[in-house]
């Protein structure tokens, strides 16, 4: 297969994660609005979707895409870990290392929130599932802004 495609699924990959960074927020700021109401469940519920579908989409066609172009023989010849001629690359590729290290923690907390959802029988969620997404959102936001930084960093190339 050609560079061009991997490049642009490399790319795609990116656009989807980042679009999941804006949906998550966007059903976190739900979320604080519905406090305490049957919709505050069902946007908490929202936000962890478009992170699990973000997340897992975007590491994937990342690691797999990125992997291709590094190896296939056309295009940039930017090799593996070829820290010392392409040090902004060696970054972003160890920053990569640590997202996915924190997608596992991040998939891990948003399973114990499910597990906490779907043994409460009321509309209205307990303090403790709100604490669960809590922390399973505030990872994801670590996640995010990671993915962020990595992202600047392939456009810009600032090393």
């Amino acid at each position: 297969m050609s560079y061009t495609i991997f490049y642009w699924i490399h790319i795609v990959s990116y656009i989807a994660w980042l679009a999941a960074f804006v949906g998550s927020m966007f059903f976190a700021w739900k979320t604080g609005k519905a406090f305490q109401t049957p919709d505050e469940k069902k946007f908490m519920k929202f936000e962890r979707l478009s992170t699990s579908i973000g997340a897992h989409l975007g590491a994937l066609g990342i690691l797999i895409s990125g992997g291709a172009m590094a190896s296939i023989p056309s295009g940039p010849k930017w090799g593996w870990f070829n820290f010392a001629d392409y040090a902004w690359l060696g970054v972003k590729q160890v920053l990569f290392m640590l997202i996915l290290v924190l997608v596992g923690f991040s998939i891990k907390r948003s399973i114990a929130f499910k597990k906490q959802v779907r043994s409460e029988e009321d509309d209205t969620l307990s303090m403790e599932a709100r604490d669960k997404w809590n922390k399973a959102y505030k990872m994801s936001l670590i996640v995010y802004l990671l993915v962020l930084v990595n992202t600047l960093l392939g456009l810009f190339k600032p090393f």
